[in-house]
Order: C-alpha cells, then structure tokens, then sequence
C-alpha cells in the first residue's frame, strides 16, 4: 500500500508540471464517453419504459388471443373462427371479448390548404395516395376494425369512436397523429386495393411507442426451448379435440375446400399484408362497417382483446382454455402481461439500439486506446532518462511499469467521471433543445455507466501493456546515453513490404481463391479482414514516409518555409507520427470504407438507362381488351412507345436438385414479364435498352417469339449457375398442379430491377423475389391464366423538349407526370364495382381502381434519398471518432514540441521569425493529416471493394461486383480530418510561437 501511495504521488506530481498532454488526453476520454453515453442513453431509456409500455400496449384489457399460424414475411394473417369468439365471450371468466382486424392500408393528411406541403421523403414518392404493395415494407399505419363500446387505450384528445357505422370517422394512435401532423378536426385519406376514402379525425389515443416482439424468431434461447415445451403439452392435450371437430366448423372447412376446386384456374392475387402480430401501434381504428367499405370485402377478426373478472387470473384462464386454443387450426396464442414484457425485450428497435449500443463501446474503446497509448508512449520516449534514473536511485522494474499503469488509469478514470458529468448535461440539454437526436428518449442508467466503465477499463489497460513493456527494458546506464535521432530506412521498408503481402491477400481471398461460398465466408471474416487490418498497420510507417518525401517540399513552399526544416522530421520521429496516423485512421478508414462499400452496392440497385420512363399498374382488375388503346391517347405519353404487358409472380419448380444455396431471399419464386420481344428488343432504338451479356438480339427475338424461351437478369443466372439452353421451370399460381419451363435464350443486365419491382405493384403475390425474366406476352398470358392486362411500359411525349433551368425541367416533369396519372386513373375508374378475387379473402369489390404509375425517375431520386440517409446513418460513428482521435494528434504534436523546445530556441535566436515557428508546427500536423489521409483511403477502397465482392455469397445479391469511389464523400471525411489536425496544432504553435528565444533555450536544456 505505501507503495502504491508512493507511486501515485510520483504521478500526480509528474502531471501537475506538465498538464497540457494530461489535459488532452482527459477531454479525449471525455469525449468518447459522452459518445457511448449519447447511443447508450437511448437504449436505458428503452429499457427502463418496458413495464409501462407493456401496460399500454394491453390496454384496458387482460390478454390477447392471436393465431400461432407462421410464415414468410408478409404471409397474410389468419383470422379466428366465429365460433371460438362466441364460446369465449360466454366463459364465466371473461368479461369482455373485443374482435379486430387489422389491414394494411395507406394514409395520406388532406392538405388544409393548397400549400400544405408535406416534406417529400423516399416514401411519398414511392407510395404517395397510392394502395399499399406487397414489394414495399408496411411503414405506414395499420387500420384497425374494432366494434368496442369505450376507448381501449387512454383517450389524449376528442372523443372514440360513436355506435354510427355510416360516419367516416376515426380515432389514431398518438404515433399517427404525430407523423402525420393530425388534430382533432382534421382529414386525411385512407387508400386500399378496394376503395380510397377520406376520414375525420375524432380521437387520439395514448399507445406503446413500439409492439412487442411476439413471433419466436428472436426470442433467446432458454424462452424458445420453454415455449416449445408448453407447445408439445398443448398438442398432447389437444388430441382428442382435434379428432372430433365441431360440425360447424367441418361444414364450413368444407364449403372452403368447394370453393377453392371451383376456383382453381382463377387467377387470384395476395393483398398486401403487414407484419403485425398482435395490436398495432400505429392504429387507424374505424368501426367494422367502415373497414368493410374501405378494404370492399367484410373483415374477419385476427386478434381477441379480452377483459377478464376480478375472480379470474391470467394464468388461471390461459390453463383452463390452452387445450381448445391448441386445437384450432391454426393454433391460437395466449399473450399476457409477462410475454408482452417479454417481447419488449426482443422487439427490433431495442436489438437495433442494443447493437448500436455494443458498436459505440466498441470505437469508444479504440479511441481510449490510442489517446491513452500516445500518451504513455511519447512520455516513455521524453522521460527515458527520468526513468533510467529512477531505475539506478531504487525503483524496480515492476513499480516502473507500475507508474505506467497507474498514470494510464488515472487519465481513464478522471476521464470517465468528467465524461459521465458532460453526458449527463448533453443529455438533459439536448433531448430538450434537440429532441429528435433522442427519439427514443434519453436518461444516464445504469447500463450507460456500465458501458462506458468497460471502455475506460478496457482502453486503460490495452493502452498501458506496450508502454510498460518498453519502460521496463529500460536500463540505469540509460541516463547518460544519448537518444537515437535517427531511424535507418530499412525495418520500414520491411514493414512496407510485408503490410503489402497481407493487403493483398484480402482481395485474393474474395475474388480468385476457387473455395466454397462458406469456407469464402470464414476465411473472409476471421483470416482475409485482420490481415488487412494488420497489413495497413505494417504499411503505415512506409506511407508517412512517402507523403513526408511527397508532399513536404510542396507545403513549405507554399508557407515559405525551408524546405530542410521539415524534410525529415516525421521520420525522425517515425513512431510517434505513426501512432497519430493511426489513431486518425481508425475513424476515418472506417469512414472511407463504409462509403465506398454504401455507393459501390448502389449501383445494381439503381435503375439504369434501360428502363422506360414509367411502368403503369391497372390495379386490381386490370383493363379490358377494348380499353386498353386508351392508353396510348393519354395526354403526356408518347402514342408510339406504349408496351402492354403480360405479368405474374410465380414460384420455380428446382426439381430434386433442390434451390441454389445463393438463392436465398426470395430466389424461390420468380417475376414473369410477357412482352413484344421485337418491340422490347429489336430495332435501332429498342424499347428496352438491355445489355446483353450472353446471347445475340436477333436469336434472341426469335426464340422468344416461339413461346417457349426467355431472358433471365444476370444476376440471377450468376447465383443459380444457369447459362444459355438451361431452363427453368415455374409455378402458375392460378393452377399450382401445372408446369410452365422456359429456355434460356439469353443473358441481360438489369440493374435496379429490383427496386422498380418493389414499388411498382408487380410483385402480386410475394413480398421478396429473385429475379424477373422476360418471355413472350401471348405465352405468359395463356399459360399463367392472365384473363386481363394489368400493367403497361411506356415513355413519356415531349420530355426532351422542356426548357428552362434544371430546378424547371424537374418542376415541369413532376407536374407532367401528376396530369399523366390523372389521365390513366381516369381509365381505371371505368371498371369501378367491378369484383376481383383475393387470396384468404375470396370476392373483393373495388370501388374504385387505381391507375398507379411508378416512374423511374422518382424511382431513381427516391434510391438516393433512402440510400444518403443510410450510408450517413453508418458513418456518424466513424466520423465521432475521428474526432476524438484528433487529440491523439494533439499530443503528438505537443510532444513534437517539447522534444524540439531547445532547437526551436536556437531557431529564434539566429532570426527564424514567431510566424515561421508557428508555420513550421502546422507543417507537422498537416503532413500527419495527409498521411492519415493516404492510409485510410487505401484501407477505405480496399475494404469497401472486398465488401461488395462478399455480397455475392451473402444470398442477397450474386451479380457481378461493382466499384464506385464516392469522390465527393470521401473528399468531406478528408477535409474534415486535415482541419481537426489543424486544429489540434493551433495552440501548440501560437504558445510556441509566442514564447522568448531564452524561455525555449532555457526549457529545452532541463529536458536534455
């Protein structure tokens, strides 16, 4: 103990004469805490609202009743038998039962005037008033039909819904009513497949900020194992009532089992669907009549909202009913209180912030490090002499790294206290001034404090290990040596070598090693990435040294300085200029190559030059023969470019070989295009401008003009391994008992079909697909029972004749495309009352079809806002540790300083003027910035070109890989790294440049 005490005076005193580097290393550690402290508050604030969130979510009721029927993502829920919600309302138990549907819906605020714009974002332009499609992510509200008497959930404002079925009214959650900027008194529209109805607000509700996570797919481990268990008694219960069913229930099995015989060649389409189990938080409720008008058919219940007697328990009911609920098909599921709770745990947004969480202890961790590390180093290097004397006086070579560890967590630990205390004031301040930084609230738990004690303890120490080593090689006849001030070029040039060895590893592993997709996968992850790492660490010393040699002359000649003042300062002192480079490189490579990466895969999502200029759906009925001219006579569409279409989603038959593995979201089914192919494709100017990348366009036509062949997307021959003559075998949705098989005639790039695909209406049945390939329209027409035309391509008349300025030409062209769709809503209107047939619903009416155009160029602008907003979403932490990093560079420069204090004093004193010293320091920090620059866009393009090389044997995307450096994006990070560095050598200079020649002359000798 008195040891220790000893040790720690001799740090404090070492601290309290020269505090400046103590100082920036303090406000380094306080500035990666208050970055944990930012994502991790966030996360606190989740966790701490899960009891009454949960609360809020139930409502004035007990429990809910949902079906346990599972599926792929946005498979239509199942409703619950008439009959178990009669049988439960009369349980002496129950006290009320309270049946809701919920349905995708689209909903849009009524402007109050004819200004009221609403921001435009990726969505609207998408989407806009136009009904919901399977393609595209339920983001929207939910439409809720619930018959209960009195509000479910505290009322905020207004009043509920009245026993009136014909009033078009409505109450939402306080979620919709604050995205959509609803009052009470206010419209908005409301849009599905059937009918687009306008609704007053009447009521605003109080609801849980987020739905629980009630499937099992992310539930932990020890709840999935005890849910299977409670599922296998429920199923050995319920035996003996699955073998003797109600005669009600078997009587309207088989009126279903009837009606789908009768059906089996009518074409049928799937609604779209959300992924809510359970209550929805983003509600419209609106009575059962009004749903019925707005969807065209009478909806059935998918959830049970139940109130239970005060002599009834939730575990009592949920053991007295498990065995009927198991034996319904498909199963029924109890959620109470505990498996909302639960499921709050699980939900998205909290393993979204719990990830961030973990991501921002992570570079908060990395940044501690290597402020810390620089400290102690460039202290180790200063004060060898000190230690040498220390080491002869009494010390050993334990208590010396003793002073290195305890001074590296000292530094940590006032660090932390005073990043704790500045976290603590960002987060009471900004969640009030910046509210929308803290959208999920903000408070300092105890997993905040937790978190950041981890990075303090972990930086602390990681940072203490190199430096005490190298202080306790230090010998007592150290004192009287001379320091080395020069380095030979050789171990950097071996270093250089040998960084560049593991660097190209990376590549060679991802794109010319003959492995397997999974073994590719391993060795990517845990062997070709830290070789990278390691060989950008190995080739740093090389590249400080080049940018020295390359662009030092170039900086004092533009600051009118010697160049033989700073021709080998940075490789004087190569370690320590590598330490700084580094410690800038680790937020900023991060930075370089989280862009590259974003931009590189945008460019096969991004529709390219060969689409038309719009794709137009007739949903949900389609036009008539006879109508289908009337397309061509729209004001605004060019008469001799218009292209019907011949289109349906349907599943491949891969046989017994099975589904490629590198098909895996959505390779199982396929979109089936039928088009003209001498339209699409022949001609001087053909109508689809594809690339084709194995076969020619003449045989091409031909073979598809036989009805028997087609073109596939390149990407999707990559990843299921098909070329020209193989084929493929798909699944007419209409007739799941036929087989439709297409030859391969050709191979054609298309990029960005998928996001046209997604929004545009013709994914009918699915919510993923793997590709779209193109055949003849007569055949598709026939042989997927298509009675109808639903879709048409098209170009629009006179676009290359607007004038005016590009702010015009983008004004006019959105104005021209609102009349275009007008004019084609127009000709949907003409089928209205019409009936359509929908999958799980059966006859739907529509009142009124809609025409929707998806144009490519919102198509285009709507990619790059989503994509901006991601890419960014990814780079803030990169960029906040760049930040913190450039103190590292701070004390680096500060150390330069104080080594250079007795030559800086000569300077002055033979007539080197206050502004060439302050000139000759920025020097420094500027050629560190340059070199960081250098290492980090090498490390950024490397990293982000092997990423996108990866995404082909992740089974999301196996098309070929595409490059693209973001010059602009990367030129931002760059900038931003060169003025943090000058920055950080700003007081430096001045303090050095404002000092007397015989302060420097006298500074400098008590550091000899």
């Amino acid at each position: 103990m008195i040891q220790l005490r000893f040790l720690f005076r001799l740090v404090t005193t070492h601290m309290r004469m020269h505090p400046g580097r103590a100082v920036v290393t303090t406000l380094g550690i306080i500035a990666s805490t208050c970055a944990v402290v930012w994502v991790v508050s966030g996360y606190d604030a989740l966790v701490s609202q899960f009891d009454e969130n949960s609360g809020k979510y139930l409502g004035m009721y007990d429990a809910l009743v949902v079906s346990h029927g599972g599926g792929p993502p946005g498979s239509p829920t199942a409703t619950i038998d008439p009959l178990m919600i009669e049988t439960l309302k009369h349980d002496a138990g129950v006290l009320e039962v309270n049946p809701v549907s919920n349905t995708r819906v689209t909903a849009t605020r009524v402007k109050a005037v004819p200004n009221d714009d609403q921001p435009t974002s990726s969505l609207t332009l998408l989407v806009g008033d136009r009904p919901p499609v399977n393609g595209a992510p339920p983001l929207g509200p939910t439409m809720v039909s619930t018959p209960a008497d009195q509000a479910p959930y505290d009322l905020v404002d207004g009043q509920w819904l009245s026993k009136q079925t014909d009033v078009a009214s409505a109450v939402v959650s306080e979620k919709v009513a604050r995205d959509m900027q609803l009052s009470v008194d206010d419209q908005f529209r409301i849009t599905t497949f059937g009918n687009q109805v306008v609704l007053n607000v009447i009521g605003i509700v109080e609801q849980a900020p987020e739905a629980p996570m009630l499937s099992e797919r992310r539930r932990g481990r020890n709840q999935n194992q005890s849910q299977r268990r409670n599922a296998q008694i429920d199923q050995r219960d319920a035996r003996e009532l699955t073998q003797s069913e109600s005669p009600i229930r078997e009587r309207t099995r088989q009126q279903n089992d009837a009606d789908s015989g009768a059906d089996t060649i009518t074409n049928r389409i799937k609604l779209p669907s959300g992924l809510t189990q359970g209550i929805a938080t983003q509600a419209i409720y609106v009575r059962p009549e009004m749903a019925a008008k707005i969807n065209g058919y009478p909806t059935q219940p998918h959830v049970l909202q139940i109130a239970f007697r005060d002599t009834v328990t939730s575990h009592q009911f949920h053991q007295a009913w498990r065995q009927r609920l198991a034996a319904e098909r498909p199963p029924l599921k109890f959620i109470d209180y505990s498996v909302v709770r639960s499921g709050m745990e699980s939900s998205s947004k909290v393993s979204g912030q719990q990830s961030q969480a973990w991501a921002a202890t992570g570079m908060a961790s990395l940044a501690g490090i290597f402020i810390i590390f620089s400290t102690l180093s460039m202290g180790v290097s200063e004060r060898a002499r000190e230690f040498a004397m220390l080491r002869a006086i009494a010390l050993t070579r334990t208590q010396i790294a003793g002073l290195i560890a305890i001074e590296s967590f000292v530094l940590g630990l006032v660090g932390w206290f005073g990043g704790l205390l500045a976290g603590w004031i960002m987060v009471m301040v900004g969640s009030r001034l910046l509210p929308s930084l803290f959208a999920s609230g903000a408070i300092l738990g105890w997993g905040c404090i937790l978190l950041t004690g981890i990075t303090v303890l972990i930086g602390s120490a990681g940072a203490a290990i190199l430096p005490a080593w190298r202080a306790m090689r230090i010998q007592p006849l150290d004192a009287m040596a001379v320091p080395p001030t020069a380095i030979r070029s050789q171990p950097w040039m071996i270093l250089a070598f040998l960084g560049l060895m593991l660097t190209a590893s990376t590549p060679i592993v991802v794109f010319l090693l003959p492995i397997s997709d999974q073994w590719r996968t391993w060795s990517y992850s845990f062997l070709a990435y830290p070789m990278l790492l390691v060989g950008m660490i190995l080739l740093a010393p090389g590249i400080v040294v080049a940018c020295e040699s390359a662009f030092a002359p170039l900086l004092t000649r533009a600051l009118r300085l010697d160049s033989r003042m700073m021709k080998t300062q940075l490789s004087n002192n190569l370690w320590r200029s590598v330490g700084a480079t580094l410690a800038l490189s680790v937020g900023l490579g991060l930075y370089a190559s989280t862009q590259t990466w974003g931009h590189s895969m945008l460019v096969p999502f991004t529709p390219g030059q060969w689409l038309p200029d719009a794709l137009v759906a007739f949903h949900p009925v389609g036009l008539a023969t006879e109508d289908e001219p009337l397309v061509n006579q729209v004001d605004g569409v060019d008469a001799n470019e218009v292209m019907p279409l011949a289109i349906e989603q349907a599943k491949f038959d891969w046989g017994e070989a099975g589904q490629p593995k590198r098909l895996r979201m959505g390779g199982d089914n396929g979109i089936v295009c039928g088009l003209d192919p001498r339209l699409a494709f022949g001609g001087a100017d053909p109508f689809l401008a594809v690339k084709f990348v194995a076969g020619d366009r003449e045989s091409v036509i031909k073979s598809i003009e036989t009805g028997d062949s087609c073109v596939v997307a390149e990407d999707f021959a990559m990843a299921a391994g098909l070329h020209l003559g193989d084929s493929v075998t798909l699944i007419p949705p209409a007739a799941e008992n036929e087989r439709v098989q297409y030859r391969i005639a050709g191979i054609v790039s298309l990029p960005g079909w998928q996001w046209v695909t997604k929004f545009s209406g013709v994914r009918r049945h699915f919510t993923r697909t793997g590709t779209i390939l193109f055949a003849s329209r007569d055949s598709v027409r026939t042989r997927f029972h298509l009675p109808r035309t639903e879709f048409f391509w098209l170009n629009f008349a006179n676009k290359d004749s607007l004038g005016g300025t590009l702010a015009d030409h983008q004004a006019l062209g959105d104005s021209q495309i609102s009349e275009i769709e007008a004019g084609l809503q127009a000709i949907a209107e003409r089928h209205a009352g019409e009936t359509f047939a929908a999958e799980g619903v059966g006859e739907v009416k529509a009142y009124r079809p809609f025409a929707r155009m998806t144009a490519t160029q919102n198509v285009k602008e709507a990619i790059r806002m989503r994509a901006d907003g991601m890419i960014w979403g990814m780079s803030y932490l990169p960029l906040i540790t760049l930040m913190v990093m450039s103190l590292a560079v701070a004390n680096t420069v500060i150390a330069s300083v104080r080594s250079r204090t007795w030559e800086f004093g000569v300077m002055r004193s033979i007539g080197v003027t206050r502004s060439q010293l302050v000139r000759l320091v920025i020097t420094e920090t500027v050629l560190i910035g340059i070199a960081a620059c250098a290492l980090s866009m090498t490390f950024g393009l490397i990293a982000g070109w092997c990423g996108v090389g990866m995404a082909q044997f992740g089974g999301w995307f196996a098309g070929p890989p595409s490059f693209r450096i973001p010059w602009l994006q990367l030129s931002f990070g760059f900038t931003l790294a060169l003025t943090l560095c000058l920055a950080a050598g700003l007081w430096p200079a001045i303090k050095t440049g404002r000092a007397e020649p015989l302060a420097l002359l006298q500074a400098g000798r008590t550091m000899q």
